[in-house]
């Protein structure tokens, strides 16, 4: 019986399947480009093309735009990542989002903000403010910090349309997420947006997310402390730790 040679974009994915299962290349590693590639199989750039968005179908590998492919997470760390959208939130309590531009603009990069970014000072940094409503009414403030490096294209994004969060999960690969939950007293501009009192508390959400180790984005997501709550999810293994499942 004669051996049947595979077709060259099935012997691609193969490799990198390898490299994957062998852990040498990890979650979050950027896979030599689509020309390197072919280069390495002396095949046509559309061969290898078609084995990379099979692979990125099946949710092996991530595709960022401008910046690469990158190998993706399996699906219980990418929940570890992951924290729910403002409009998720809003349409599980039954009510519809909307969305309010305050300012999307460029600015320099000093003190605490330039620190949390892993900016230079002096370097641009983009920042928007959104005010979202559920049945139009101020639900939640998100500031937010994005850096120029990583997601080049943000000014030119349509926040009509999508979320600056589903726009970062569709376009960015994020490797690692820090989130930290605080009590606050609402300063002059809270107050005005989320037409509340000096006197409210809010709850203070502040995610910093990363690529590689870049950081991508430094968010607040600021609301009334009787219109937030945030949760966690667990499953026990049978090794007794602990498994998160999701943020909420």
């Amino acid at each position: 019986m004669n051996d049947v040679i595979a077709p060259s974009y099935v012997q691609i994915k193969k490799f990198i399947l390898n490299k994957i299962h062998s852990n040498e290349w990890k979650p979050g590693f950027k896979i030599p480009s689509e020309n390197d590639l072919a280069k390495m199989f002396n095949v046509s750039r559309m061969t290898v093309n078609r084995a990379v968005r099979e692979l990125t179908s099946e949710n092996i590998l991530k595709r960022v735009q401008g910046k690469g492919t990158y190998v993706a997470y399996e699906s219980n760390v990418a929940e570890m990542l992951e924290i729910r959208g403002v409009i998720d939130e809003i349409e599980k309590m039954g009510k519809k989002h909307s969305l309010e531009v305050i300012e999307v603009e460029i600015t320099i990069a000093k003190g605490e903000i330039m620190k949390l970014v892993g900016l230079d000072c002096g370097d641009k940094v983009y920042k928007s403010v959104f005010l979202h409503f559920a049945d139009n009414e101020p639900f939640q403030i998100e500031i937010r910090y994005v850096n120029p490096k990583i997601v080049p294209d943000y000014l030119n994004v349509d926040f009509t349309k999508e979320t600056a969060h589903q726009y970062l999960m569709r376009t960015t690969a994020l490797t690692e997420a820090e989130h930290i939950v605080e009590a606050i007293m609402p300063d002059r501009m809270v107050c005005e947006l989320l037409k509340i009192s000096k006197n409210t508390p809010c709850l203070q959400l502040s995610r910093r997310t990363w690529l590689g180790n870049d950081v991508v984005t430094y968010v607040k997501f600021i609301a009334p402390g009787d219109k937030y709550k945030i949760g966690t999810r667990f499953k026990y293994a049978k090794d007794g730790s602990t498994k998160r499942e999701s943020i909420y």
